[in-house]
């Protein structure tokens, strides 16, 4: 299956809003906090093909070499001294929890935060299938649903004709089901993610994204900020987002 495709959007679920560049919290004065940004994180938005889910996902920050912001020569205080600040909207979250390098004593030691998302994502098929009947003729890749809810469809592997009565209808994903001469595969219609997962599963999202949350598992909605020191030295940061594709894939802002 393919890797995931990563997409950020600033403030609004909408695909105007995506970042391609640098993220702007404008002039912060020391001892002060920056505005807060909302960044909505997706995984394969509007595709009818799913690709891989991102597991283990956690958010951060870097320094641009991929460091902790303590390398002589390459100090970038936000990153070292933990200054950024992040909320999971999508969990329902309503404290910060501050990342970066972390460290020994500091209220968050792993300098991460785990994230991820209590939506989830209907299969866009759902919207088409049709209600079971006797002597249908159907093609494969044609969806059919029982006339009694069960929270599943059947996706038509076999084509052929529907039998005289219902089948017995299978609530185990990826279970066959025969059909007078049609054959199924079983399929979850809503599916929700993992404990830090982001699922990579087809949908159809509006680009305006006013039905974001039917594919709500396939992203999530995180709020941050950074409380700049008293002690901060002047200078600029120029933060850009990025994924890391290695063993945790895991969202990152880079300062």
């Amino acid at each position: 299956m393919s890797q995931p495709i990563v997409s950020w959007y600033e403030e609004v679920n909408a695909k105007d809003k995506e970042v391609k560049g640098t993220i702007s919290y404008g002039t912060v004065d020391a001892d002060t906090d920056s505005g807060q940004k909302t960044f909505f994180i997706w995984n394969n938005r509007n595709s009818l093909e799913n690709v891989s889910k991102m597991e283990e996902v956690t958010f951060t920050t870097r320094d641009r070499l991929g460091g902790t912001g303590d390398t002589p020569g390459n100090i970038v205080e936000a990153v070292r001294d933990n200054w950024f600040q992040v909320r999971v909207d999508s969990l329902n979250e309503d404290s910060f929890t501050p990342v970066g390098k972390g460290g020994v004593g500091t209220e968050n030691e792993s300098g991460v935060k785990a994230v991820g998302t209590n939506g989830a994502t209907i299969n866009p098929n759902a919207a088409t299938a049709s209600t079971w009947a006797t002597g249908v003729a159907y093609e494969v890749g044609d969806y059919v649903k029982p006339t009694a809810n069960n929270d599943y469809m059947y996706k038509v592997t076999t084509k052929g004709t529907t039998g005289g009565s219902e089948p017995s209808w299978s609530v185990t994903e990826g279970n066959v089901v025969t059909d007078g001469t049609v054959e199924y595969t079983t399929v979850k219609v809503s599916k929700k993610p993992a404990t830090q997962e982001i699922l990579g599963l087809a949908n159809k999202v509006e680009d305006d994204g006013s039905n974001a949350n039917e594919a709500g598992g396939n992203f999530v909605k995180v709020t941050v900020y950074a409380e700049v020191p008293v002690d901060a030295s002047a200078g600029k940061n120029l933060l850009v987002q990025r994924v890391n594709l290695g063993t945790l894939l895991s969202a990152m802002i880079i300062v």
